[in-house]
């Protein structure tokens, strides 16, 4: 079978499997985790660099990997990604397809990109029976060239290009219960989440949130005792450097079992947890909006990466998510031996999904190169058969060939006639619907979020009670920030409800909320005592809906937010809606 080396360079880590290529039950051979040179990449884009070559190539030597074709997979916000739902049609066919509408699906100039494709999955019941479900996925040529030009400057054969979203999803979706669990690929400075069911990948997003702040805090804070970066990743690996909740308002399911040396300890510990604040709230937006969104909640949640080796992280996030977390440490149909290299299985889960079922980015042209030049032994014998038999066939069969050309040059010269009306009537049809989306994209530009501002206000003083306060109301272009107070929890927690069920709103975030006591104004008592006030106060962010977004609208939405991504010229792998 097939050998195949897959390697993610990352910003901190470069790792490294040698394993069996698109194998039902592969098998890794050997792996190595070595550290990345300093700046040799930027956004997955790979810089010149004499140090990451020498680096690659001492890594395989040392670990006696001789396979000289290499995938490589890529973590990078400028992959461009959308899913679709495609007619029935045959897998064949599939690329024609894509190939043939791309300019629907990505309204931008794609000229200087690789476009692929995963399909997700094929529906099998409902109003979309027979559809399927593809994600396409676009990458820069200068992208791909950087990877290119560092096999070539490693003497290996770069026969795929993966992205790491694609790779997770391949490598872990016999994993995926009947329940949806959702898995985390936390890095230093990215996350990717991806929430997977019954072997499909129902939803995918990235967050530039990581541990990177994490380690830096511990590498600055004396009470850790560090000298570096490197010092504190390494401590953090052995020793329980973070807290078990952001605060004291979290409910406690996973206790903190690490005893602190003194308060300064403590107090390093908490100002390590609070740098991890960013990337735990921005995996709880993405946690709401899909529960919202589907019947069945996630119910399981899995870190790999750097985060799987970051002690005591399973617990913050299950207590702060409110869903069990474990590191990621099996996969299912994998051979796999811990002692033929260095580092965990979850480390390594990226890698493998790489040499599962690819994407490639490369083109057609680089495929069909590499194919004829691993061939081309066997294509040159072939080549000699093929000749002398055509020329046989030719000889004996040349003059009915060119009478049967001549008639069927006049059958095809016929049908043109007939289709040239036909034709104009198209060409007209094409260029009304290009005018139609034209302009439908340019009067989604005018929409902002916050037109809905009015309907959000009615709906406040429709069905908000009259013994709550709000106190503070600020607006932006997207989000509304409201201050509470409430009587107590239980009315807290109803207004909350009540707020996510409002029409004019996409979700409801909760900032902050906490138990006030305070003492009466003397004028509200006659008491020689002033007695106590209790209430409680919460913030919470209120995104608004789209302007004229209503449930069955996704084609208003999606073009929309493709028209406003196109002038802000960001292209994302996938953000935190």
């Amino acid at each position: 079978m097939a050998k195949v080396v897959s390697i993610e360079v990352g910003y901190s880590f470069i790792k490294i499997c040698e394993m069996d290529y698109k194998a039902k039950t592969p098998r890794v051979y050997r792996f190595a985790m070595v550290p990345t040179p300093l700046n040799v990449i930027e956004d997955g884009y790979l810089k010149e660099s004499a140090g990451l070559r020498t680096a690659i190539k001492e890594a395989l030597f040392r670990n006696k990997i001789k396979t000289k074709k290499v995938i490589f997979t890529v973590a990078s916000s400028k992959i461009i990604n959308r899913e679709v739902m495609l007619p029935p049609v045959k897998p064949n066919m599939m690329e024609t397809m894509i190939k043939a509408n791309l300019k629907d699906y990505f309204p931008i100039d794609l000229g200087d990109h690789e476009v692929s494709h995963v399909v997700l999955e094929t529906i099998r019941e409902g109003d979309n029976a027979g559809k399927t479900r593809v994600l396409l996925v676009a990458a820069e040529k200068v992208l791909v060239a950087s990877y290119e030009a560092l096999a070539q400057s490693c003497g290996l054969t770069l026969i795929d290009l993966d992205f790491v979203g694609n790779s997770i999803y391949q490598a872990v979706k016999k994993e995926a219960s009947k329940t949806p669990s959702m898995i985390l690929k936390i890095e230093e400075n990215q996350t990717i989440i991806t929430v997977v069911k019954d072997n499909n990948m129902m939803l995918q997003r990235s967050v530039n949130y990581g541990i990177e702040e994490a380690i830096h805090e511990v590498a600055v804070n004396s009470a850790f005792d560090v000298m570096d970066d490197q010092d504190a990743w390494e401590l953090i690996k052995r020793r329980c450097c973070i807290k078990v909740a952001l605060d004291l308002d979290t409910r406690i399911v996973e206790p903190d079992l690490e005893q602190d040396d003194d308060m300064e300890v403590t107090q390093a510990r908490i100002n390590v947890t609070r740098t991890l604040a960013p990337l735990i709230n921005s995996v709880s937006r993405v946690v709401d909006f899909y529960n919202s969104r589907n019947p069945e909640h996630i119910e399981q949640a899995y870190i790999m990466g750097m985060g799987g080796d970051m002690s005591g992280l399973s617990k913050l996030l299950t207590n702060e998510l409110g869903i069990k977390t474990n590191v990621f440490r099996k996969l299912e149909g994998i051979v796999w031996h811990p002692g033929m290299g260095d580092g965990d299985l979850f480390n390594y889960v990226a890698c493998i999904g790489a040499s599962m079922a690819p994407v490639n980015f490369l083109s057609s042209d680089k495929q069909q190169k590499q194919k004829q030049e691993a061939n081309s032994g066997s294509l040159t014998v072939l080549l000699g058969i093929f000749f002398v038999v055509a020329s046989a066939a030719l000889t004996a069969n040349g003059y009915i060939a060119y009478q049967e050309a001549k008639e069927e040059q006049k059958r095809l010269q016929g049908l043109e006639s007939t289709y040239i009306p036909a034709e104009q009537i198209y060409q007209k049809y094409t260029a009304m619907q290009s005018l139609y989306e034209s302009a439908l994209i340019g009067h989604l530009m005018t929409n902002r979020p916050n037109d809905n501002i009015l309907n959000f206000i009615n709906e406040l003083e429709e069905k908000l009670p009259a013994d709550v306060s709000v106190m503070e109301f600020s607006s932006n272009d997207t989000t509304a920030t409201l201050r509470v107070q409430a009587a107590d929890k239980d009315t807290a927690a109803g207004i909350i409800q009540n707020l996510r069920n409002f029409s004019s709103l996409q979700y409801v975030a909760v900032d902050s909320i906490q138990e006030v006591q305070e003492e009466a104004d003397e004028e509200d008592t006659d008491q020689d005592e002033a007695e106590l006030r209790r209430y409680v106060e919460f913030t919470v962010s209120c995104t608004y809906y789209p302007n004229g977004y209503l449930p069955g609208q996704e084609l208003t939405f999606q073009l929309e937010n493709q028209s406003q991504g196109e002038n802000n010229g960001t292209q994302a792998e996938g953000q935190v809606e």
